[in-house]
């Protein structure tokens, strides 16, 4: 039976704008596109999302592969943090899905400085059973192996489970494993998205 909520974080219950964050620290399009490609669009952006990979050194990394002012390089990593801000409605609907007794947990691809820094300014995790966070179990989505270890670490079924991401290959992959799964294509409609799959877990359980 249907009973558990596991939400994404980046874009689902913050924003996360690539082109925005490179556009905080370099001023033209040129700039900003040569920012990507050596800081979010490499494979060190990953190995900070497996927690295998400091911020110091990904910094030094990045900006020895450009000609790019490394103080806007740095910048990058620093503004990640403030850079995921608040998708209001879907934060609004965890809470309402906390006071009807539907089971939420976060199963996200996130580094630990901005992790720490969400963990300490929303108070929506309050509505939370769990967090799977990639850079704590040193495993990231669409891994299988993430999905296992949430099922393991909250002793749930995949069955029991419908996972919500803005990411396609992260829904086929829960499916694959045996979870239901709702890509989220607009962000902003999270808020509603939340509300009807809650309304689904009720509906299952006869309430």
């Amino acid at each position: 039976m249907l009973n558990n909520l596991i939400l994404d974080i980046g874009n689902v219950i913050c924003d996360w704008n690539p082109d925005g964050l490179v556009a905080s620290a370099f001023d033209t399009k040129e700039e900003q596109q040569a920012a990507l490609k050596v800081t979010v669009q490499t494979p060190d952006w990953l190995a900070l999302d497996r927690g295998t990979l400091s911020v110091e050194e990904a910094i030094s990394r990045a900006q020895a592969r450009t000609d790019l002012n490394p103080d806007g390089i740095a910048k990058i990593y620093a503004n990640l943090c403030t850079s995921l801000l608040p998708l209001q409605g879907t934060m609004d609907a965890m809470n309402k899905a906390k006071a009807a007794g539907v089971p939420i947990y976060i199963l996200s691809n996130m580094q630990h400085h901005a992790w720490a820094h969400l963990k300490e300014t929303y108070d929506c995790w309050d509505a939370c059973e769990g967090f799977l966070i990639s850079c704590d179990v040193g495993l990231i989505k669409p891994d299988r192996a993430i999905y296992q270890c949430l099922c393991d670490t909250f002793s749930v079924t995949p069955e029991s489970c419908v996972f919500v991401d803005d990411m396609a290959e992260n829904i086929e992959a829960a499916i694959d494993f045996g979870m239901q799964g709702v890509q989220l294509t607009d962000k902003h409609a999270g808020g509603g998205v939340v509300d009807e799959l809650v309304g689904k877990i009720l509906a299952g359980r006869g309430a």
